[in-house]
């Protein structure tokens, strides 16, 4: 049987070529830790980046589609009253309500003095929460559609989940309770003339949100986008029941 002699020279050269090797894995892993931390901070930057670019103009931008959402409700309004006279409200899902803070007739009212409503649901209770009552509400709050949010950031909500089906689920959902007068006076405008059961998408004007000034995570100039189903409420000196 013949032997196979490996020599000294080829075992040699084995090892340094498996030395070799050893140090250009190290090599590689190394390579790719540098470009694995090269990607996040490219990310993290395009996230500030895509976070910055999201508000920019914000006054403006807001100013734009407050005035855009006003002019569809007020078209709808319009047409409706032309279409179905008295009856109109019955026909139409959209509603204008002047601030509770201004006058109905005052000279000085502006187009931001007002908020705008469109109706999702029509409740079947009977009377409105007054400025000193209490209400209990399922509700979400977004800001306007962005790139990045299409239908808007969500900045609050109630309950504990982020879906909006169970948000407003009233089988596993779990309310919250204000003060109106509490509430900003667009969101307090609105709830006055909420009915039990009634649920709304309702727009507010920076000037009747938060106004010029950053609040949390809300931007200063922001149209505020909320959608309210109002619960409960109670008088004043009256106190809510527990939610079951």
């Amino acid at each position: 049987m013949n032997k196979i002699i490996i020599s000294s020279t080829a075992r040699v050269n084995c090892g340094f070529e498996r030395a070799n090797w050893g140090f250009a894995r190290v090599v590689w892993v190394f390579a790719l830790v540098i470009c694995a931390s090269g990607l996040l901070v490219s990310c993290s930057e395009s996230e500030e980046n895509a976070s910055a670019d999201e508000y920019k103009n914000w006054q403006a931008r807001n100013d734009s589609y407050f005035a855009s959402v006003r002019s569809r409700a007020l078209d709808a309004i319009a047409l409706a009253k032309i279409a179905y006279g008295d009856n109109w409200e019955q026909r139409c899902d959209w509603r204008a309500f002047l601030s509770y803070s201004r006058e109905e007739k005052a000279d000085s009212n502006e187009s931001t003095d007002s908020i705008f409503v469109q109706i999702v649901q029509r409740g079947t209770g009977s009377g409105y929460p007054l400025g000193t009552d209490n209400i209990r509400v399922f509700y979400l709050g977004r800001l306007m559609p962005t790139d990045l949010h299409p239908l808007g950031k969500m900045f609050d909500h109630s309950g504990q989940s982020t879906i909006v089906d169970k948000i407003f689920d009233r089988n596993t959902a779990r309310p919250s309770d204000f003060s109106v007068a509490s509430l900003t006076r667009g969101f307090a405008t609105a709830v006055q003339h909420m009915r039990i059961g009634d649920r709304w998408k309702i727009y507010v004007p920076y000037k009747l949100g938060y106004g010029k000034t950053k609040t949390g995570t809300i931007p200063a100039y922001s149209t505020l986008v909320f959608e309210v189903e109002l619960v409960q409420y109670a008088r004043s000196g009256s106190v809510l029941p527990s939610w079951n």
